[in-house]
């Protein structure tokens, strides 16, 4: 089983719903995770490139670990920077630092940017985080399974 199918095995057992279907969300958008209903809804489109479907699927599952900071039986998430500050393991700047090394090595910060320019500043910084570690599924993986909890 590849590292993405387990994560959503993983997320399943935590109470998350996985949903495949022909459209998730808005147009053009192959994923979405509703926080609160906890549903995460992949597009059979991903199918056609195995590749996108696995950086995809860790980005919303990075969604879904946000969502765990909070409570996965709550409406509300925490971004992974608010629950590192707040525990005192990182300031603000060794965050976003790690954050942007991510998303300069995958080559995307300029597209990151463009495309969240219009959201409001929380989403922003949880798209910010979802796009920085889709690449990263040892880490997701990792968080997934330290931070969701029955």
């Amino acid at each position: 089983m590849d590292p993405a199918d387990a994560a959503l095995e993983a997320a399943s057992a935590l109470g998350v719903v996985v949903i495949q279907g022909a459209d998730c969300g808005g147009p053009r958008q192959l994923a979405t995770y509703n926080m609160g209903a906890n549903v995460l809804c992949l597009s059979k489109a991903l199918d056609l490139d195995p590749q996108k479907r696995a950086r995809v699927i860790q980005h919303e599952l990075v969604h879904v670990v946000q969502d765990c900071l909070d409570g996965l039986g709550t409406p509300t998430s925490l971004t992974l920077a608010e629950g590192l500050r707040s525990s005192g393991q990182l300031s603000g700047e060794q965050v976003n630092g790690f954050f942007l090394q991510h998303l300069r090595k995958q080559g995307n910060l300029n597209h990151v940017v463009a495309s969240t320019a219009q959201l409001p500043m929380e989403s922003r910084q949880r798209e910010f985080e979802a796009y920085a570690l889709q690449a990263d599924p040892a880490m997701v993986a990792h968080l997934l399974k330290s931070t969701c909890t029955l």
